[in-house]
């Protein structure tokens, strides 16, 4: 899901990373406000909580009981000083807070506590935490450290809901993937993709809509020698000559397509089709460096085109920003379910979402997807395809056949012998360029 207001926030990169793709949260707001949505998303159904919420052994049970419900967890484990990192004195449940008397809940933590707790010693994998839980029979587990400190919390719901979506993309922590959009040329960039990595973000897209400059190139290459383990792509691109550019400073990865808004570097007239085979065609073969289609991706025989273009993932903007988990309100006008959208850098005005003149919604991301994927497959199979994976190699060998038409002409624009059509192999259009 491409970095955009109208497509991209806490919810939608949730429910893509659980259906096995991952999420761009955008940085048209403020620093805080990014970096909550991507530690809301990591923390989102995992086995292995980080960063779990503690109480102190000071801490009243009235208190505990309200930062159960702010957080939404029915465990907090105590420790010496109330952070994670320190030692491990006790656990307490909802179920222990329940059954006292609102006179007792103002006593502390530590007279309620189970001071016995079954715990794991790091290193765990997932597996061994399960049969750890599945032996003693208990629904939380702690991870502590060789001095008996707090590391990690493990929840046996949380277990349940990471089993319920095998193919979700994630973490070795099990949590599931996040990106986060930096703008260079804003005056925090630098600072907001620290914020933003420290957050837990797996990779960092730059936005490169206003054109790629010296600048831009430098600021990518301090941000792949700052975070040597997350990813930097950078996006969109709309010429060759951009996309050499990013790639020379070892991107992990491009974004093509037409930009758009004010200052965008490109916009309309940008071929959209010819800038994704040139730039995939350079980036792939001479960088190693893959492919994100997110320009004129407005139907699902566009998303085949772009495949067989050379684009290694493909990011619909037009077609995500009709969903239900995208950000914007929903109503119904003329029996018709509306999407309204925020525009960008506006108050909370909306405006309603169109295709083909309708204002409409494409419903949950889920159904989207799953008619994408079917009609991708069948795009594949009519081609002699078994997969995705076959695209590449079939129109480097030139087995895979690509035709170039001209625009549909006028009617009164002359005869149709006079409308020029040309057949490509794609060994031709391979070594055209």
């Amino acid at each position: 899901a491409g970095p955009g207001r109208t497509v991209c926030e806490e919810q939608m990169a949730v429910q893509m990373a659980l259906l096995g793709g991952i999420g761009i949260i955008h940085c048209d707001q403020g620093v805080e406000e990014q970096i909550a949505m991507v530690r809301r998303v990591k923390e989102f159904e995992t086995a292995f909580i980080l960063s779990p919420a503690v109480v102190g052994p000071r801490t009243t049970v009235h208190d505990a009981e309200a930062l159960m419900r702010e957080v939404g967890c029915s465990c907090l484990p105590i420790t010496e000083n109330g952070r994670v990192g320190s030692k491990l004195a006790g656990l307490i449940t909802r179920r222990d807070v329940d059954a006292l008397e609102e006179s007792k809940k103002l006593e502390v933590v530590t007279k309620h506590m189970v001071v016995h707790v079954v715990t794991a010693s790091e290193p765990v994998t997932y597996r061994q935490a399960q049969e750890i839980m599945r032996k003693h029979k208990v629904g939380k587990l702690p991870v502590v450290n060789s001095e008996k400190e707090l590391v990690a919390l493990i929840c046996r719901g949380d277990q349940k809901r990471v089993d319920r979506h095998p193919d979700a993309t994630r973490d070795p922590n099990t949590q599931l993937m996040v990106a986060a959009a930096i703008d260079d040329a804003q005056p925090d960039a630098f600072d907001r993709a620290v914020a933003i990595v420290e957050a837990g973000a797996d990779a960092v897209v730059v936005l490169t809509d206003a054109g790629v400059s010296e600048a831009t190139v430098d600021f990518v290459k301090r941000l792949k020698a700052t975070f040597l383990t997350t990813d930097v792509v950078c996006g969109r691109v709309s010429s060759l000559h951009m996309a050499e550019a990013l790639c020379k400073a070892d991107c992990d990865g491009l974004m093509v397509g037409a930009p758009e808004g004010p200052g965008a570097a490109g916009g309309a007239g940008i071929a959209d089709a010819t800038c994704l085979f040139q730039a995939a065609r350079v980036a792939r073969m001479s960088y190693g460096v893959p492919v994100c289609a997110e320009g004129g991706l407005r139907t699902p025989g566009d998303v085949v085109k772009a495949a067989l273009l050379g684009a290694s993932t493909m990011a619909p903007r037009e077609l995500l920003a009709r969903t239900f988990e995208s950000p914007g309100e929903h109503a119904y006008q003329n029996g018709a379910c509306v999407k309204l959208r925020p525009i960008r850098g506006a108050t909370p005005a909306c405006m309603p979402a169109t295709l083909g003149g309708q204002l409409v919604d494409c419903g949950s991301l889920e159904q989207l997807l799953g008619h994408l994927l079917q009609r991708m497959h069948a795009g594949f199979r009519s081609l002699g395809l078994r997969g995705h994976s076959d695209v590449h190699p079939s129109l480097a060998s030139g087995s895979l056949r690509l035709e170039v038409h001209r625009p549909r002409l006028p009617v009164d624009a002359g005869p149709p012998e006079k409308i020029e059509r040309r057949r490509l192999t794609s060994s031709a259009l391979f070594n055209r360029w």
